[in-house]
């Protein structure tokens, strides 16, 4: 059997003492968009860079985040407006921003009951695909951790210019990852790792994931969720990523402190879900900050860090294989458009990105 390599090209995006963190979106047009986190005299700072005609430009949202600890998330809508999404530095609120006309509009979520701004934490924002289902069409979706609520798992969504808010899980002392995800027919998961103190040497903290029950096309009340464990056995999480648009399967990335491997939760209609070790660990592997996605043919991959190297990791008949792609040390971001290109933004104190190509042969 022949694995077809994705050949990549490579080009600077911005040197603006980039920090770690990055997130990539592809907007209706294929062109790809980077939200991420630079260093200024006032602190760390959103900025947006988009790629127009082999060019890249670059805005300040005015917003400023809370440390490199989750990414910072980046959504179009149908009309080709960006959206963002953070915990601010200063008040530790969930932050929703839109490009408007005359710049950025920034504001803070009512996370509680959808009156109330309280505190929240790994924030994931998406907005909702436009299928011709309204009120539901291009609604900006956060989920978060709300820290008035012992960091309980939640969902906002922005309906009519009001925030409805949604309960997914119970409490948690474990503020490790929430990854937020629709697939392509608007049907949303959370994935998550919710941990408890139990006096143990290390918290244990299973991986979860929570999808939105399905009710009337016209019910426009805030969704509800179903949830379980899918993997028992995590210890000391790093980060979750969950890869967005997939048709009939579902693939969750994430990444053990203890062991350093790179771990890959899937499930397809038919078939029993599995989990899998993407890539080995030890002690020189560093960080790993997965980042997953699939091709429009459901090809499953996972970018991750390796010592120093941006890994892309494929899911074939055999299992999973992985090829080098650039030295880098900062979170990678991968997305796919609709024409099968692979769109990878990552860090090496300048902000880069790798546009692939599956080679032929």
């Amino acid at each position: 059997m022949t694995t077809h390599a994705l050949q990549f090209t490579l080009e600077a995006v911005d040197d603006s003492a980039v920090v770690g963190q990055s997130f990539l979106a592809v907007d209706g047009a294929g062109a790809p968009a980077v939200a991420y986190v630079i260093g200024t005299a006032a602190g760390a700072a959103v900025r947006v860079a988009r790629r127009h005609n082999g060019h890249w430009t670059h805005e300040d949202t005015g917003g400023f985040p809370a440390g490199d600890d989750v990414r910072i998330s980046l959504s179009f809508d149908s009309g080709g407006v960006p959206h963002v999404a953070y915990r601010d530095g200063d008040s530790g609120n969930a932050i929703f921003g839109t490009r408007r006309d005359d710049g950025w509009s920034l504001e803070a979520i009512p996370t509680q009951a959808g009156l109330f701004v309280r505190s929240a934490a790994d924030v994931s924002m998406q907005i909702e695909p436009n299928l011709n289902d309204p009120p539901f069409a291009d609604t900006p979706t956060v989920g978060y951790r709300d820290a008035f609520h012992g960091d309980s798992a939640a969902v906002a969504r922005k309906i009519g210019g009001s925030w409805q808010i949604s309960d997914v899980d119970a409490p948690s002392d474990a503020r490790t990852g929430l990854s937020l995800a629709f697939d392509n027919s608007a049907g949303l998961r959370l994935a998550y790792f919710q941990g408890f103190d139990d006096g143990s040497p290390v918290i244990p903290q299973p991986l979860k994931l929570a999808q939105e029950e399905v009710s009337d096309a016209e019910d426009a009340h805030p969704p509800t969720f179903v949830n379980g464990v899918i993997d028992p056995d995590m210890r000391a999480a790093e980060s979750v990523s969950m890869a967005r648009g997939l048709f009939s399967k579902v693939l969750v990335a994430y990444a053990d402190v203890r062991t350093r491997t790179v771990r890959a939760w899937s499930s397809s209609v038919g078939t029993e879900p599995r989990i899998e070790v993407v890539a080995e660990g030890n002690d020189a592997n560093g960080p790993r900050f997965p980042s997953a996605a699939g091709d429009p043919h459901q090809t499953l991959f996972i970018a991750y860090l390796d010592d120093g190297q941006v890994v892309l990791a494929r899911r074939g008949p055999a299992g999973w294989t992985s090829q080098p792609v650039a030295t880098g040390d900062g979170w990678p971001s991968l997305e796919f458009g609709k024409d099968g290109t692979a769109h990878l933004a990552y860090g090496t104190g300048t902000l880069m990105y790798a546009r692939g190509t599956v080679s032929p042969g």
